[in-house]
């Protein structure tokens, strides 16, 4: 049996999944559908215009975040595999941090025209956002889709530490393993939310599946792997519930438990499906870069959405304008991943890389890989 260190980085390149590209931007769409023709009217009246059956059609869009979480367990431990913490890092950084600056700038410069509740924002907000970590400061987000973001920095945080310790690639297996019987312990009988908040415990599970998803199919099958994976995926159930009861909390009324959890393998289903079958599938430049978008287009969409469809329903219905938002949403994730994304990496990496030569030898072990 193989072990991580065998994969090296241009390999890993090479075999790019094609169909999780696709995922990643269906997911996004999902959210973003949901946030338009359903939630937006549902909570808190950030949407002057409900849509009607067409909405509750859509009412379980927020699984895309769940997606979302499982690609990137994939993907995230696929990536570390074949690099030192310190470029796996830089990577992250620089991956997440010029679309966020330029989504978030947007949206903060839009809400400071449309300046009527509940849009409200000023100075302070935008600077507490720079740091992509705003109720550390005492802010709100922006947007209040970044909530997941957050998470997704998290888990990159044990990831690094994982890197850094080496306890990844060494026992990734065990220390899912041990992660998942947190998950279990807390969600099922602690009820911790300083545990939860720290270790992922609430969607914990989405990111073990994905890890040992890639970790069965590259790597082999081991009891430990399929156990493991067993684990994560029954948890995924229990999530979905938890999900279901705050949504009920939060807008009143939720979908039937049975149709949840029906939703919820629908999309573990797809995720498993692209996950064994996409590296037979070649990724051509439309997916590449569908997969590209699908960050800055989940960054964007929201706030900046509901605003450009109460300001234009009037004038040309709700349904144009819904269709307006979600293809300028699109046009500007497009313009984000294609003009600024590429200079906000090169900036980020000219400024970063050179303290590379700088660390541990023991801690550079491999060179980062091209994204």
């Amino acid at each position: 049996m193989r072990d991580d260190h065998s994969i090296p980085p241009q390999d890993q390149a090479s075999s790019r999944n094609g169909l999780l590209d696709l995922l990643r931007f269906s997911a996004a769409l999902m959210v973003a559908v949901y946030h338009f023709l359903y939630r937006g009217a549902q909570d808190g009246g950030y949407l002057d215009h409900a849509f009607g059956a067409a909405g509750v059609a859509v009412s379980l869009g927020y699984l895309g975040v769940n997606l979302f979480f499982m690609i990137s367990g994939f993907v995230i431990i696929w990536s570390a595999s074949g690099r030192d913490w310190y470029g796996f890092s830089v990577g992250r950084l620089a991956r997440l941090y010029p679309a966020h600056l330029v989504a978030m700038t947007i949206t903060f410069l839009i809400m400071l025209w449309w300046a009527q509740p509940p849009y409200q924002t000023d100075i302070s907000q935008w600077l507490a956002n720079l740091t992509m970590l705003a109720p550390m400061f005492g802010s709100g987000f922006m947007d209040g889709a970044y909530w997941s973001i957050v998470i997704e920095i998290i888990f990159y945080g044990w990831v690094v530490i994982g890197l850094f310790s080496g306890f990844i690639p060494r026992h990734t297996d065990a220390t899912v393993a041990i992660w998942m019987l947190l998950v279990m312990l807390n969600n099922t009988m602690l009820g911790s939310r300083p545990v939860e908040l720290l270790f992922l415990t609430e969607y914990g599970s989405y990111f073990a599946l994905g890890i040992m998803t890639w970790r069965i199919s590259s790597l082999g099958q081991s009891n430990l792997r399929l156990l493991v994976a067993a684990i994560a995926l029954a948890m995924t159930f229990h999530a979905a519930e938890v999900q279901r009861l705050d949504v009920i909390f939060r807008l009143g009324e939720a979908s039937s438990a049975p149709l949840v959890a029906l939703a919820n393998a629908g999309i573990v289903g797809l995720f498993l499906l692209a996950a064994a079958l996409g590296r037979h599938i070649k990724a051509g430049p439309w997916v590449l870069a569908l997969g590209g978008i699908s960050y800055p287009f989940y960054l964007i969409h929201q706030n900046a959405g509901y605003i450009l469809i109460n300001a234009t329903a009037p004038a040309i219905g709700k349904w144009s304008a819904f269709a307006l938002a979600l293809i300028l949403s699109i046009a500007v994730s497009w313009w984000i991943y294609a003009r600024v994304e590429p200079v906000g990496r090169a900036i980020i990496r000219a400024l970063f890389s050179p303290a590379a030569r700088y660390m541990p030898r023991t801690f550079s072990r491999y060179p980062a890989p091209a994204e």
